[in-house]
């Protein structure tokens, strides 16, 4: 197929130019294509990338770290309709049963002939190598120091698909691990009251990548900038969350004039996104969603109800420029796993996957790998 008449978001900038998919990839990107393939007529639209979420634990009811093979597939369909179409499923802290039965199932899912939906990257590892004092809505019992032996079994019974493992690396043997994995996965600082010199010294040590930022770690101080002041000063991509509860508009407008190029929409969505308010559970905690607003029972934030499509909305509508905002969400994502060759731009010989939306970002189309989702 052919997409003319379309603004297109082409290396980081809307161009007037056609679209040219052949297999499943983008085959050609050029003013004026001309060729006998089927032509979609985009005239007064926009097409941008297909969306990435790095950490999203659930939807429509489930929880990764529970659901069974086939309940995932409605997760990833339900991503899919929503214009997120690679997902890195995240797991919450649990007992280690548990656990390596969720890293079963979603290898069990991804081995299945018959996916639709989101692409699954690869497993975003949140916990149990977290600490206990900026555990959020982790179930504290299951917490521990770093454990390469349990790591690898995970791992493992995974597939090898741990994509992200997030840690605190002030725990014991973290820095080790660090320095020995982080040329395998994406190392990423997480729940953690660490200083500014000890997530400077993770970095060095080949950590890459930062957890919601802001969440679940120490605040910006003038003298103790923590982890916000280490992504500052660092080349690392950090998480952050907006969907207007867990970070004020006027600090992601402050990142995206600080570092824009190191910011990632995430949704941290939990298993009551796409429903109504209510209870619901995460990792074994009760979860209350009032007013869209996911909170344990003690009011700690647990998740968000929202997905990355509507938190790139809200990012626009608080005055961040909307090209930043999706390479947010799509490029930059990418970029911090290393699938950049595969996803998360409209260049030639990457997977097609796109949307096609209306000028105030309402969602007409979805397409992945070429195959029209909605």
């Amino acid at each position: 197929m052919i997409l003319k008449n379309a603004k297109v978001f082409f290396e980081g900038d809307f161009e007037d130019l056609d679209v040219q998919i052949k297999d499943g990839i983008f085959y050609n990107i050029a003013e004026n294509i001309s060729e006998d393939d089927e032509v979609i007529d985009c005239g007064g639209k926009k097409v941008i990338p297909g969306l990435i979420d790095v950490h999203t634990h659930g939807c429509m009811g489930y929880d990764f770290s529970t659901a069974s093979a086939d309940e995932m597939k409605d997760m990833f369909n339900y991503c899919a309709s929503q214009g997120v179409t690679s997902v890195a499923p995240t797991s919450i802290t649990m007992s280690l049963e548990p656990y390596k039965k969720a890293m079963m199932r979603i290898n069990e899912y991804c081995n299945k002939e018959d996916k639709t939906g989101s692409r699954v990257l690869g497993i975003n590892m949140e916990g149990p190598f977290l600490a206990k004092n900026k555990k959020g809505a982790h179930d504290e019992r299951f917490l521990t120091d770093v454990d390469e032996e349990v790591f690898k079994e995970l791992d493992e019974l995974s597939g090898n698909r741990i994509l992200i493992v997030d840690l605190d690396p002030d725990l014991p043997s973290a820095m080790d691990f660090i320095k020995k994995y982080s040329d395998k996965k994406t190392i990423s600082i997480a729940h953690t009251s660490c200083t500014y010199e000890t997530a400077m010294k993770a970095i060095e040590n080949g950590a890459s990548h930062v957890t919601h930022l802001f969440n679940a770690m120490n605040g910006l101080h003038h003298r103790e900038p923590g982890v916000i002041g280490a992504v500052n000063d660092s080349n690392v991509f950090a998480e952050i969350i907006s969907d207007g509860v867990h970070i004020h508009p006027a600090v992601l407008r402050f990142m995206f004039t600080a570092c824009p190029e190191k910011m990632i929409l995430v949704s941290d969505s939990m298993c009551a996104c796409g429903l109504e308010d209510g209870d619901y559970e995460l990792g074994g905690l009760k979860v209350i969603v009032k007013d869209s607003k996911a909170t344990l029972v003690d009011g700690t934030i647990a998740g968000s109800t929202t997905n990355v499509f509507e938190c790139m909305r809200r990012a626009i509508s608080f005055g961040i420029e909307e090209e930043e905002v999706i390479l947010s969400c799509s490029l930059r994502p990418a970029l911090s796993v290393g699938l950049e060759d595969k996803v998360g731009s409209i260049a030639k010989g990457k997977f097609a996957d796109f949307l096609i939306v209306d000028d105030d970002y309402n969602l007409e189309q979805v397409f992945v790998g070429g195959n029209k989702i909605k």
